[in-house]
């Protein structure tokens, strides 16, 4: 019986590289997207969820399409990954959609629909960053007070960020825990089909992102008042930083702004130092006009 390791080498290659364009079987079955942890809140009055506590994880992913070619014989794993290994940039794509609707906020990672990485290092991590105003078939869903709208919908997002780089496309998997390496991480902001979808208030919502990217490269959490909070902020700071060299907003096609992490803990320690400083000058005034 023919099988594939009786077909010509070129063949095979055309096969591996077919695999690794194919799609995760959960963005292609909104029967497997919908099977998710849920959080129970009433949609009149939702209940406030902060970071990775408001977001709803898979019960369970689906393994990449290539798999089961690194599970067969030596001969195929060694060409498969050989073929990755020739790809040269390692691109690879997600969608996170943030969905606002009866009060409620749902930042979702609907997709995976590049290549499955299996490799320690990612060139290019890119997310399609949309705006939808309805229900979304979703394998992860964040609720909140629609006051919290834009802290929910940028922390909701880290933790997802964090929980994708923890444990590369399984999410739910340790497999490759302190492993993947991200060289550059684009944010593409989609505002298409929304209200929002004109030239001035996509350079404004961009903005508003590049503002709180700020904020929490320096540590600054408004809003978010728990000590509990702010200690998971700075851990999931320091791992982030430790595995994304830059950072990108693009608006609208364009790059808006860019961020290089290599100096990101330097920077926030001495922002922390001139915070004390000029607090205890304040303090000191006050006392002075006693």
């Amino acid at each position: 019986m023919a099988g594939l390791l009786t077909i010509p080498r070129e063949l095979r290659d055309r096969i591996y590289d077919w695999t690794l364009s194919d799609t995760l079987a959960s963005f292609q079955s909104r029967v497997l997207q919908r099977e998710r942890k849920t959080i129970e809140y009433t949609p009149s009055e939702p209940e406030t969820l902060f970071g990775d506590n408001s977001v709803q994880f898979p019960a369970h992913t689906s393994l990449p399409p290539a798999h089961g070619l690194l599970h067969t014989t030596r001969q195929i794993r060694y060409e498969f990954l050989d073929s990755i290994r020739r790809l040269g940039t390692v691109r690879y794509e997600v969608d996170l959609v943030e969905r606002k609707d009866c009060g409620t906020l749902a930042p979702t990672w609907v997709s995976v629909p590049c290549l499955p990485c299996f490799t320690d290092r990612i060139d290019v991590l890119s997310v399609n960053w949309r705006a939808r105003h309805s229900r979304t078939s979703s394998i992860a869903t964040s609720v909140g007070d629609s006051q919290y709208y834009v802290r929910n919908a940028f922390h909701g997002s880290l933790a997802l960020l964090q929980r994708f780089i923890e444990r590369g496309i399984y999410l739910l998997s340790k497999k490759k825990r302190a492993k993947l390496h991200i060289g550059l991480l684009e944010i593409h902001i989609n505002l298409s089909g929304t209200e929002l979808d004109n030239e001035e208030e996509i350079q404004r919502f961009a903005e508003e992102a590049c503002v709180y990217v700020d904020d929490y490269l320096l540590g600054v959490y408004n809003l978010i008042d728990y000590a509990e909070d702010r200690q998971t902020l700075n851990e999931q700071f320091e791992m982030l930083v430790s595995k994304i060299d830059r950072v990108q907003i693009h608006a609208n096609g364009a790059l808006h702004r860019e961020w290089d992490l290599s100096q990101a803990i330097a920077r926030r320690e001495e922002h922390s130092r001139n915070a004390d400083v000029r607090e205890e000058e304040s303090e000191g005034d006050g006392n002075m006009a006693i």
